[in-house]
């Protein structure tokens, strides 16, 4: 099985553990317990999870750590990232905050960088804090488009 599919089973198995196990997910979705078993096993390298599975029951593993585990392993197959939008609609009054938290984020991840270039090499760890950083500053960047996006606007006349 290819690096890719093992990811999404990895992925499938860690939305279905946030869930309490197969079991406990199936009545919320349209397949049972066994079928789900298969979605998350290696040991069937052919059977993978389909879209409306996976958007029933991804929802609701919110809280759990990685969440959503199957979009973000998707999202990084396809070469990008996830990067949740606000849960709450925001105003213009909160764009001055969000551009100090945006500097603030993008000071952190350079400090971390420095911190981890200063012996000449990135170990694992170092590469964890840096991305971690990295990924904050892409949440606050987000947003702070949908403040901007919620500005009040005047038409410019000529």
């Amino acid at each position: 099985m290819s690096v890719t599919r093992q990811a999404l089973k990895r992925a499938t198995d860690d939305m279905l553990s946030a869930l309490g196990g197969q079991t406990k997910a199936a009545p919320f979705t349209r397949v049972g317990q066994s079928t789900l078993s298969t979605y998350a096993s290696r040991n069937n390298p052919d059977a993978f999870a389909p879209v409306d599975v996976i958007a029933d029951l991804e929802p609701l593993t919110r809280d759990a750590p990685g969440f959503p585990a199957v979009t973000r392993a998707l999202c990084a197959i396809n070469g990008g990232v996830f990067v949740p939008l606000p849960d709450v609609p925001t105003s213009d009054a909160d764009l001055p905050t969000m551009m100090g938290r945006l500097s603030k984020e993008a000071g952190d991840v350079t400090q971390e960088m420095c911190a981890a270039l200063s012996d000449g090499r990135i170990d694992r760890v170092e590469q964890a804090k840096i991305r971690r950083e990295v990924r904050h500053l892409l949440e606050i960047a987000v947003a702070l488009d949908a403040i901007v996006a919620n500005v009040p606007t005047e038409e410019v006349r000529s």
